[in-house]
């Protein structure tokens, strides 16, 4: 019985696009940069393996990018609801790779109240995939893996790892640079979703 689900953040609740569209802009307009198409493409390549694409493809051309703008972050509009309405069913919690003051920004976006479990690498100096931050969001909850899904974007970092762990996983696709790479002969998540309302469906 499933009593427990946990969120990752960038990429399932949080637009990360116009961060990573502007990182793009900025490293095209560094000297030595190559063509637009020529960038997207390796952009596109490591999308599917890395969670830095933007700036791993940088360095492959030798340009830098500038850091992570969090202000330009946004909530996917369909997250509220969808977590008011689980909320009332479920105990939610929060999973994710996020650099320091995500907890306020949460806040500041308007969903931090809808979790009762935050732990984020930042805070805790463990991140994903590792399995540690996994069983300390666990055991903050009082939830057996088994009585837990995880919700997230990537196979690497989400639904691998949880899935070793014992616990349910849904994956979430998103489109264009989503960080969110199948991975040949991982094991699949138990249901894979196109938008946060098809969660409903499924609890």
């Amino acid at each position: 019985m499933i009593t427990h689900l946990f969120f990752d953040l960038g990429s399932t609740l949080i637009n990360e696009t116009a961060c990573v569209n502007a990182r793009i802009e900025a490293a095209l307009r560094q000297p030595g940069a190559p063509s637009r198409e020529e960038f997207l493409k390796k952009v596109e390549e490591l999308s599917a393996v890395s969670r830095t694409f933007v700036k791993d493809a940088a360095a492959f051309y030798g340009i830098s990018v500038p850091g992570w703008d969090s202000s330009l972050e946004t909530v996917y509009p369909e997250a509220f609801g969808v977590l008011k309405t689980l909320s009332e069913k479920y105990t939610l919690g929060v999973i994710a790779n996020q650099s320091a003051g995500a907890e306020r920004r949460m806040a500041e976006r308007g969903i931090r109240e809808f979790f009762d479990v935050i732990v984020l690498s930042a805070e805790e100096g463990v991140a994903k995939p590792d399995h540690e931050i996994f069983r300390r969001a666990l055991l903050r909850a009082g939830c057996a893996a088994e009585n837990a899904a995880m919700i997230g974007d990537r196979d690497d970092n989400d639904s691998i790892p949880a899935k070793e762990l014992g616990m349910k996983t849904v994956r979430l696709r998103r489109e264009r640079f989503g960080g969110a790479p199948s991975m040949q002969g991982a094991p699949a998540a138990d249901y894979t979703v196109g938008s946060l309302r098809e969660l409903l469906d499924i609890f």
